[in-house]
């Protein structure tokens, strides 16, 4: 799995011009693609790379279980696909290896539906309807046969939460692949995931569960916030810089976001940014963040976001 990131900043006026005049499906897919690195995401990418290879010059980890963690849209998947772009999959003589196996589980997941995306992902062939205990067993197959160092398993809550029926199959699964000892496992999801890890000692105690927790920019974080809405305010596609930074548009993100970088971008910017480009704008106005954030409003919450003029 390979996303293609737009990072590069438009750091000068006739830059700025140049893209502006883009057809909008380019600057579409700069918007949506757009990614900026900031020091907590160096940090747990760092994080990943040590547990997935816990000595420098030495071989990748083996049958330990660990974790990401975050609230939703925090911004762990694109730590992580920025992660798997470093290790993508090749042809050798003999197939394919996929170093780093990327599983994303979706909502109401069963077992059938959970093996079908892991053939999917290590390669060509459809799942067997076969039966389940069988089917794990095959998927756990599929990953061995495809050399995988590193098996990270996003949404993960989606997988502890199913049917109990169904996680008895999936605590199946990763049991079956933790015992060949050929790979680590990395859970990526929401924080209700570690004492459902830590309920099942079969798992935890593989490795002593490593793991870390992506938390929001607090209040007394303001200064690196900022730093951050800069940063994505030079990647983003328009004529003059939306000014995201401004103090009060700030505090504003931050109030609406909860400082959750993900929610930042996917929540508001985004749709602010593309709010903008079909108003032949020259950048995101306050306008675009106010409408925008109206429609997302929270039940209860009476607030008035991005109400008045920056200063």
């Amino acid at each position: 799995m390979i996303t293609d990131f737009h990072t590069a900043t438009f750091d000068t006026p006739e830059q700025r011009a140049a893209v502006s005049l883009l057809p909008n499906i380019e600057r579409q897919h700069m918007i949506e693609r757009l990614l900026v690195t900031y020091p907590l995401f160096d940090q747990l990418v760092e994080f990943i790379g040590n547990y997935h290879f816990p000595v420098i010059g030495g071989t990748h980890g083996r049958g330990s279980v660990g974790g990401l963690f975050g609230k939703t849209r925090a911004g762990k998947t694109d730590i992580i696909k920025f992660y798997c772009n470093k290790w993508p999959a090749h042809v050798v003589e003999d197939g394919i290896v996929i170093p780093v196996v990327y599983i994303p589980v979706p909502p109401d997941i069963v077992p059938q539906r959970f093996a079908e995306i892991v053939y999917d992902v290590t390669g060509s062939g459809s799942a067997p309807k076969i039966k389940i205990p069988s089917l794990m067993g095959r998927s756990v197959d599929r990953i061995v046969g495809v050399r995988a160092q590193l098996v990270i398993i996003d949404d993960s809550q989606f997988l502890f939460g199913a049917h109990k029926n169904h996680v008895r199959e999936f605590y199946g699964f990763l049991k079956q692949l933790v015992d060949r000892h050929t790979c680590n496992i990395l859970f990526v999801g929401e924080e209700g995931v570690i004492p459902q890890v830590l309920a099942f000692g079969p798992l935890a105690a593989r490795g002593g569960f490593p793991k870390k927790v992506l938390a929001p920019f607090g209040e007394g974080e303001m200064d690196q916030f900022r730093l951050l809405l800069h940063e994505i305010d030079l990647r983003l596609p328009f004529r003059e810089l939306s000014g995201l930074a401004n103090k009060y548009l700030a505090q504003e993100l931050h109030n609406f976001t909860g400082g959750a970088t993900g929610q930042v971008m996917f929540n508001l910017v985004r749709p602010a940014a593309f709010r903008a480009l079909n108003d032949g704008s020259p950048r995101i106005l306050r306008h675009h963040l106010y409408e925008e954030a109206a429609l997302r409003q929270r039940p209860g919450d009476a607030r008035e976001y991005f109400a008045r003029e920056a200063a």
